[in-house]
């Protein structure tokens, strides 16, 4: 399949590539520095720009099958890199005629499935704004036409890849998660329609 895969550079956005092409399929890996990108491979294509570029993002939308999004923020100020990057993404998608999109978000985003600690301190104090961004990029989701999953992930590691997670609706079932899973998961869903419109939280 043909993918574009946005926030291509990030932690879980590298791994999301390396194993799509180890799956066989077509990538398109959108990042701000091309060079941030470190795999070669002749199935892998890289689109350089900011994802509130547009016609940019059209450019990485244009022609695939699947649209991943695995962005991600590091600030502690107001931001709306998440919401409008992804109606910028949603809007080339319509205009493309590419119906799958797959978001990576976080647990927290409803508001009560992040537990004690994170939910009600960590997001509270230190992540405040980058969780009132990204519970903006899911109502503009959920608004869309588009066939759309948002994941939401329990504490990401750098822990390798086990292929074994539990998926629930509700609070995810621990505080970890390995981020080379959340990749697999990902992956599954471009073809896995069970979760069509839902938010599922992935835990380890």
């Amino acid at each position: 399949m043909k993918i574009a895969i946005f926030g291509a550079s990030g932690r879980t956005g590298i791994l999301t590539v390396y194993q799509a092409l180890d799956k066989g399929h077509q990538v398109t890996a959108f990042a701000r520095k091309s060079s941030s990108v470190t795999i070669q491979h002749k199935n892998l294509q890289v689109v350089q720009g900011d994802i509130g570029e547009y016609e940019k993002v059209k450019q990485a939308v244009e022609g695939q099958d699947v649209i991943i999004s695995a962005l991600g923020v590091a600030t502690r100020k107001p931001t709306s890199v998440l919401s409008e990057g992804t109606r910028n993404i949603l809007r080339a998608m319509e205009k493309c005629k590419v119906s799958r999109f797959i978001c990576m978000s976080s647990a927290g985003i409803l508001g009560n499935d992040a537990g004690i600690l994170f939910g009600k301190i960590i997001i509270s104090f230190f992540l405040k704004q980058v969780f009132l961004d990204k519970i903006r990029q899911m109502k503009i989701i959920q608004e869309s036409n588009v066939d759309w999953v948002i994941i939401r992930p329990a504490g990401l590691t750098d822990a390798p890849k086990t292929g074994k997670y539990k998926i629930t609706m509700g609070p995810p079932v621990s505080r970890r998660i390995p981020r080379a899973d959340v990749a697999d998961f990902m992956l599954k869903l471009m073809t896995d329609k069970q979760y069509d419109r839902q938010m599922p939280a992935i835990a380890s």
